[in-house]
């Protein structure tokens, strides 16, 4: 599947997280302090509301179901591809986030989309606080960017290395 173009009635999305200039936010590797309070709010909207589980009332249902969701932040409005999907924070937040599901039941996303099943993925992050926590610690200590030390800067070597690695 090429970045996850496939047909009419579907949703476009990111076979597999950026390593562009900045990489994706889900990696974790990424460089977190490159993005903006303004990103992280998006990032936050996105990702946020909908993952508690349980029964929703009608009004909640409606409300989950209107949800954003997160776009490459490589991709620009008016260009061949405009805002697929992220592929990070489909992996990380997709498996949780009602209208995600919802697109695939429907048939607007593959189960795969969420579900990768390759294991030639960078780690991502398990979660949006492990995202925040990282960025939070990543702006404590502006000595450590990215790579293994920002792993031990966040004070993340006792969380597991990902299931998407």
């Amino acid at each position: 599947m090429e970045d996850g173009v496939e047909g009419a009635g579907t949703l476009e999305f990111r076979a597999r997280p950026c390593a562009g200039e900045p990489v994706c936010p889900w990696r974790r590797d990424a460089d977190l302090t490159a993005y903006t309070d303004e990103d992280r709010q998006r990032l936050i909207e996105a990702s946020r509301g909908d993952t508690r589980g349980g029964a929703y009332t009608l009004a909640e249902a409606e409300q989950i179901a209107g949800g954003r969701r997160m776009a490459c932040h490589l991709d620009q409005l008016d260009t061949a591809h405009p805002l697929r999907l992220c592929a990070g924070w489909l992996a990380v937040i997709g498996p949780h986030h009602f209208r995600t599901r919802l697109s695939v039941l429907i048939g607007q996303l593959p189960v795969e989309a969420i579900r990768p099943t390759t294991t030639a993925w960078p780690p991502l992050v398990e979660d949006l606080d492990e995202l925040l926590e990282r960025r939070t610690a990543l702006e404590l200590n502006p000595a450590v960017r990215s790579g293994p030390d920002a792993e031990a800067a966040g004070d993340m070597a006792d969380r597991p290395a990902g299931s998407r690695a």
